[in-house]
């Protein structure tokens, strides 16, 4: 029998089992990153005491965000999956999210359909490519950030994608390995990216920018900040639909790995999107 319950730093081994099964990039700092920011909302299904399952919800003020919605392989078709996730949106309802979004790939959208969730237009795809495709000329003015940016950074993320992450970002930059730039022009900030490492790839992500030249050259930045920390090994991206940035992205050797559609609980809402964000934190996170 599957019992629900929170997991905690100690599972986290077993969680990134579950993420090798289906050939995720997760590593330790995804799973501690979740427990710091929503610790009542990082559920496990478990089985003889065994992780087993796993979701997680993020919140945003009253916009909550599921992810990492695992279940072991070797025990799919026996429901464990739809008890995770019905646990998850009880949890979302006592704390009061009023609005729950998501990335869908095609194998877990029956179960977010029936719980009413609605998919709107916008796709999510994740770009892999190498890191020494990045050229020093493209990205001089992307400079490393500072921690004078934060008054800046944090404003112009909310102004661009309509609510706050700052507990996400601030939580971001902490974690080992990250590296954050920024492009500032006539003392207002119009571009930033991070990035982080990741068990198969570099990880490049959020990247909010005015237009999409500034974004590349946030992105180039953030490639060579990889190539330095982890040598040769490739960089991913979570990138929302934007036919020009996937242009520039394929003219550096990117190709497309995999799409979900965002979908939204109850209703719809233009949040974590738009014209200025270019890409999210991570596939399967805000």
């Amino acid at each position: 029998m599957l019992e629900i319950a929170t997991f905690n730093r100690r599972d986290i081994p077993a969680a990134l089992r579950l993420c090798e099964q289906v050939n995720w990039n997760h590593v330790a700092a995804d799973w501690e990153r979740c427990l710091a920011l929503n610790p009542e909302a990082c559920l496990g299904g478990f089985e003889g005491g065994e992780l087993k399952a796993t979701c997680t919800l993020t919140p945003f003020g009253t916009v909550g965000w599921v992810g990492t919605f695992l279940v072991d392989q070797t025990l799919r078709g026996k429901g464990y999956g739809k008890m995770v996730f019905a646990a998850m949106l009880e949890t979302a309802r006592r704390q009061g999210i009023e609005c729950l979004g998501l990335d869908s790939s095609d194998a877990g959208r029956p179960i977010y359909l029936k719980h009413g969730f609605r998919m709107t237009d916008q796709g999510i795809e994740l770009w892999t490519g190498p890191a020494a495709a990045a050229g020093r000329e493209s990205h001089a003015d992307a400079r490393p950030f500072q921690p004078a940016d934060w008054g800046n950074l944090l404003a112009f993320d909310r102004a661009c994608v309509k609510l706050s992450r700052e507990k996400q970002l601030r939580t971001l930059a902490a974690e080992s390995g990250a590296s954050i730039r920024v492009i500032e022009e006539d003392g207002a900030l119009c571009a930033f990216g991070f990035s982080r490492p990741g068990r198969l790839t570099g990880t490049i992500g959020p990247v909010v920018a005015l237009d999409t030249p500034r974004a590349d050259r946030i992105v180039s930045a953030l490639m060579a900040d990889r190539q330095t920390r982890d040598g040769g090994k490739p960089v991913g991206l979570a990138i929302l639909d934007n036919a020009g940035f996937k242009e520039r992205l394929a003219g550096r050797g990117f190709q497309m790995r995999r799409r979900n559609i965002r979908m939204f609980h109850p209703e719809p809402r233009e949040v974590l999107a738009g014209p200025a964000v270019f890409a999210a934190t991570g596939l399967g996170m805000a």
